[in-house]
C-alpha cells in the first residue's frame, strides 16, 4: 500500500521544505496549497520534521516521541472542522503565545484558512506578522487563495495532484483484496484518501470511468462524515471489485 511518503520524493515543494529545514530556515508562517484530502497526511509529515529536536523527523528524541493518535502537544489546530471561526483563532493565537510543551517550537495550525472569513483571517494577522520566537503557523489550503496581507506574510508551498497523485495498480485477486482491506483498517486517513486516489486514477487509464466515478464519490463522502478507514475500505472493495451499485447507499449514509 502506498503512503504519502513514496509520493513526496519527486515533490519539488517537499524538497524545497526540506532544503530550508536541512539549513535551519524555518519562516514563522507556511501556507500548504493542496488537496484537501492530502492535508492530513501533508500536516503530519510536516510537522513531524518541523518539531523534531534535529529538524528530521528522527523518531526517537523526546519531541518525536511524544506524537500519539491525538496528534502532539505541541501541535495546536484551531478547528477540527472546516474553517476556524473569530474565536477559535483567538484562542489558537493565545495557545501559540505559550511554551512549547516537549518541542523547541510550537506549531498553530489553520485548516480551510481559504474559506475563512474575512473577520478571522484579519484577527490573525497580528500573529502571523510577529509570532512568539519558538512560534510558527501552518496554513492548510485547498486553493491558493489568501487576503493579500496575509499573504505577504507566509511562504506557500504548492503541493498540485499532478505532483502527487500518480496511479496505483489495484488489488487483483481474493488474497489480495483481503491483505489491502486488513492494511487499510490501520492506515492513516489521509493516506488511505491518497490510496483510493490513485485507483481512482488508474480506473481512468484502464478505461472504467463509472467505477472510477464511484471511488470519487466515495473520497468526496470521506473527506466530509466520520466513516471510519475499515469502512472506508469495505466501500472501496465493493466499488472497485464487486462493481456493487449501491448509489442508494452512499445517499443513505450522506
Amino acid at each position: 500500500m502506498s503512503d504519502l511518503s513514496s509520493f513526496l520524493e519527486g515533490s519539488s515543494a517537499w524538497g524545497e521544505m526540506e532544503s530550508a529545514l536541512n539549513r535551519g530556515m524555518l519562516p514563522s508562517a507556511l501556507a500548504i496549497v493542496a488537496p484537501q484530502s492530502l492535508h492530513t497526511s501533508l500536516l503530519r509529515k510536516a510537522a513531524e520534521l518541523w518539531l523534531c529536536d534535529d529538524l528530521i523527523g528522527c523518531g526517537s528524541c523526546p519531541s518525536c516521541l511524544a506524537w500519539s493518535e491525538d496528534g502532539h502537544p505541541d501541535l495546536i489546530v484551531a478547528s477540527e472542522e472546516g474553517a476556524p471561526s473569530v474565536d477559535q483563532c483567538r484562542r489558537m493565537s493565545e495557545e501559540l503565545l505559550l511554551r512549547p510543551v516537549v518541542a523547541s517550537r510550537r506549531i498553530a495550525v489553520v485548516p480551510d484558512a481559504d474559506r475563512m472569513s474575512l473577520n478571522s483571517a484579519n484577527s490573525l494577522l497580528k500573529i502571523t506578522e510577529e509570532p512568539p520566537e519558538s512560534g510558527h503557523l501552518f496554513f492548510l489550503l485547498r486553493e491558493d487563495r489568501m487576503i493579500p496581507t496575509l499573504r505577504s506574510r507566509v511562504w506557500t508551498l504548492r503541493f498540485s495532484s499532478e505532483d502527487l497523485l500518480k496511479s496505483v495498480s489495484l488489488p487483483s485477486g481474493k488474497g489480495q483484496w483481503i491483505a489491502w482491506l486488513g492494511k487499510s483498517a490501520r492506515i492513516d486517513r489521509g493516506d488511505l484518501l491518497l490510496e483510493l486516489e490513485g485507483m481512482s486514477r488508474k480506473l481512468v487509464e484502464d478505461g472504467r470511468l463509472k467505477t472510477a466515478s464511484a471511488v470519487d464519490q466515495l473520497i468526496f463522502m470521506a473527506e466530509r462524515t466520520h466513516l471510519s478507514t475499515a469502512m472506508i475500505g469495505d466501500l472501496a472493495f465493493l466499488s472497485i471489485e464487486e462493481e456493487y451499485p449501491f448509489e442508494r447507499i452512499f445517499d443513505d449514509i450522506w
